[in-house]
């Protein structure tokens, strides 16, 4: 039997796809905007009311958005600012992704380049130097007409994590100090109800902030149902999907860990996606159980994606330890035998104890390579001088007292050895990190009483997903 060519299976592959049950696929991507925001209009009502002022010149009030992931909060923003750029040359709407941009440079930069057309040199300029044009270039439009500028600062949190928080909406906030005529609002975006903003930011910069409060309820499922069906009627042809199909997506998309709706419009592009495969003319339950699985892990991927080094690795050893502490668990229930019980959820004390014993190992082999490069120039000088390299004496006054295992110093170590210096993170910087981790809906953070309070760390998809991810695989 003949074997398809490569290019026989690409030919037929391409022929295939021009058969489409897709009427404009990008409704299902993304980054799509909505013309319309389904049942979120009481929420843009109120921040319209809110920043009314600043069509009229006027400093418009400083909001905060806060609810739930897939909440809505960051498609509202777009909406409003798309409007706000049609009807007004007043009211200078700026939207920053802080995910993205958690530097002051990197925020300001978004800002002026908004402002003068163009991005600023990506290096060689001063912040300072920055900030200055982006008030000059405000000033200078203010003149001609009331600017007034409205930044968006979507996931504030990050900025909180990286320190940066204060400076920049202390430069924002008191602009006018320094440039007079110049003014300026913003929207803070935050999407971990736990996190309390009047505690984390500095006091003089809440007090500045004077913040109206916008909250996006999560989703119901009649809601969930009312925005997938009108991005099917709208992404595909009549009958692509049924009711009985969307309404299993629906209940597909509120089982997820927060009832993300991102997920649900990622579960109906790749249902029919696979129904367009098989050459179906209508999406089946086989799609889309085939791709619930994906979507999952491609929300996932996704989630895993725009964490920074830190709180993957922290990921990491959560998984690693949740290995060890379930096996464990199972060993004293069964006596090493049979089934395992279910892992034991670790305490964010035994997690940060970890943490610490992995950041040390880490520690320890960057001293060993040290050393190995250490001896293995050391010899390298040697062969090409012929004689042995000399050992420096010690400085007068440091001890040469021998270590318990024979060598220099009282802690083991060589003094002419490289030393780098102690690993450590402070509990406030690694529960921050935790609390980073939930804010995407990775973990779930339990607070129980015993002997006083104790948070519980829970994995909220598969430890061997997660772990996959987390590898690259």
């Amino acid at each position: 039997m003949n074997s398809e060519s490569s290019s026989q299976i690409v030919s037929r592959n391409f022929t295939f796809s021009e058969k489409t049950l897709f009427k404009d696929a990008d409704i299902l991507e993304c980054d799509h905007i909505p013309d319309q925001v389904l049942f979120r209009d009481a929420e843009l009502e109120e921040m319209a009311f809110l920043i009314r002022p600043g069509l009229r010149g006027q400093r418009p009030a400083n909001i905060l958005c806060r609810g739930l992931p897939a909440t809505g909060k960051t498609t509202c923003i777009h909406h409003l600012f798309a409007e706000l750029r049609e009807v007004s040359h007043t009211l200078i709407p700026v939207y920053v992704n802080c995910q993205q941009n958690r530097s002051a440079f990197a925020v300001f930069s978004i800002i002026y380049r908004e402002l003068v057309g163009h991005a600023p040199p990506g290096s060689g300029i001063p912040l300072r130097r920055l900030m200055d044009a982006v008030a000059k270039a405000l000033q200078s439009r203010r003149q001609s007409e009331r600017s007034v500028l409205l930044v968006c600062l979507d996931d504030i949190h990050h900025l909180i994590h990286e320190g940066t928080d204060t400076q920049i909406l202390s430069s924002l906030l008191r602009i006018y100090l320094d440039y007079p005529g110049c003014r300026a609002s913003v929207i803070l975006v935050e999407s971990d109800l736990a996190l309390d903003i009047s505690r984390r930011l500095d006091r003089s910069v809440f007090s500045s902030l004077c913040m109206e409060e916008v909250f996006f309820a999560p989703y119901s499922a009649a809601q969930i149902r009312g925005i997938l069906r009108e991005r099917a009627r709208q992404a595909v042809y009549p009958t692509v999907i049924s009711p009985e199909i969307l309404d299993l997506i629906t209940d597909m998309t509120a089982s997820t860990v927060t009832g993300d709706l991102r997920v649900g419009i990622d579960l109906l592009k790749s249902s029919i996606l696979r129904a367009e495969r098989t050459g179906r003319p209508a999406v089946t339950e086989e799609d889309v159980a085939a791709a619930f699985g994906d979507a999952r892990t491609t929300h996932l991927r996704g989630l895993v994606t725009v964490l920074t080094e830190k709180e993957r690795r922290l990921l990491s050893v959560m998984i690693a330890g949740m290995v060890e502490e379930g096996e464990e668990a199972g060993r004293k229930e069964y006596g090493g035998d049979g089934e395992y019980g279910e892992p034991v959820p670790p305490t964010s004390g035994r997690l940060y104890s970890r943490l610490l014993e992995v950041l040390a190992a880490e520690q320890s082999e960057k001293q060993e390579r040290a050393m190995k490069k250490r001896v293995m120039e050391q010899g390298a000088i040697e062969q090409r001088s012929g004689e042995p390299v000399a050992c420096a004496e010690p400085d007068p006054g440091y001890s040469t007292d021998k270590g318990p295992d024979g060598k220099d110093g009282k802690d083991g170590r060589r003094q002419d050895e490289p030393q780098l210096p102690a690993p450590t993170i402070s509990y406030t910087s690694f529960y921050e990190q935790l609390r980073s981790l939930a804010t995407y809906a990775l973990i779930r953070i339990s607070v129980r009483q015993a002997k006083g309070r104790t948070s519980e760390i829970t994995l909220r998809y598969p430890a061997a997903d997660v772990k996959r991810i987390c590898e690259g695989r």
